[in-house]
């Protein structure tokens, strides 16, 4: 039996007067994972909306159970495990189950060509960062959302990429794995309330700030945009983080976002997601990258 006959018939037993067949069907369609998701909506809105509340709970536990099992293989083992890129997609995984990665990820190669042709087969690596940085900002538009900067989609690198909007984070991912298909040395750089790009060649060493179009920005800079916050800037905060704290910072952020909008089911749920990344985890109401309303006039 196809998966398609499979699914649909196992969506017409799932008000079956027998609990043990309900149960038997329900775990059958878990155990589908993400294919059935699309499937799912699809037979519901065809149906009348037949089955709503049970296919919502079932698509919601199949998105948090994946998610888990994916973040559990990946940060299984050492200190830094995880890829970045698929730490971010299985964040993407978990808000758009039906989304192709690989589509996506066909995307970014795309644009990672582009840029090569436009810096030309012997730009030197800063050239080459140059020319990431006016590709992205100047020539496709991306930009920091100020004007919806809590919409959850801005912390999924799929939506980022169609819209060409996002928050600090998740710009400055964009950076990381476009630089990273490039050749460049580029950083993550956990700044509080602002994420930043760190590039560093060995002999040029300078932070982006990715939500600003790409500005270059100084040591004294960010020391003027903590400040204003009532933050002091001290060395450790211009580190370099590791993969599994970006990975981190991007579903505190979905948390937060979700928290924002006072949508209690999502926050719960990226709530236990964080407590499996994080033991520590503790809930709050501070987003990690936050808009800075006067930025502009200092940068």
């Amino acid at each position: 039996m196809s998966a398609t006959r499979e699914l649909f018939a196992l969506y017409s037993l799932l008000d079956d007067p027998q609990v043990t067949v309900q149960k038997a069907v329900r775990d059958r369609i878990l155990a589908l994972g993400e294919d059935a998701v699309a499937g799912l909506r699809e037979l519901t809105n065809v149906h009348g909306n037949l089955h709503q509340d049970v296919v919502r709970e079932m698509v919601n536990e199949i998105r948090s159970s994946t998610a888990l099992r994916r973040l559990g293989r990946e940060f299984d083992g050492p200190e830094e495990p995880v890829d970045l890129e698929e730490g971010a997609f299985i964040l993407c995984k978990y808000g758009f189950p039906e989304i192709s990665t690989r589509t996506y990820q066909q995307r970014l190669d795309d644009m990672a060509a582009d840029i090569r042709v436009l810096a030309g087969a012997r730009a030197a690596p800063l050239d080459m960062f140059m020319k990431l940085r006016s590709y992205l900002f100047s020539d496709l538009g991306f930009i920091g959302n100020r004007e919806d900067y809590y919409n959850p989609n801005n912390s999924y690198i799929n939506k980022v990429i169609d819209y060409r909007k996002g928050i600090p984070i998740t710009l400055s991912v964009l950076m990381l794995v476009l630089g990273k298909r490039l050749g460049l040395t580029l950083n993550g750089i956990g700044m509080p309330m602002h994420f930043l790009v760190q590039y560093d060649d060995g002999s040029r060493m300078f932070f982006v700030d990715a939500f600003n179009s790409g500005i270059i920005i100084t040591r004294d800079q960010c020391r003027l945009m903590l400040s204003s916050s009532g933050i002091r800037l001290t060395p450790e905060m211009l580190a370099p983080v590791t993969t599994r704290d970006i990975i981190e910072r991007m579903w505190r952020n979905l948390y937060l976002a979700y928290q924002q909008q006072g949508d209690e089911d999502e926050t719960a749920r990226v709530a236990d997601i964080l407590a499996f990344i994080n033991p520590d985890f503790k809930v709050n109401n501070t987003m990690e990258d936050d808009p800075d309303e006067d930025e502009d006039e200092d940068f």
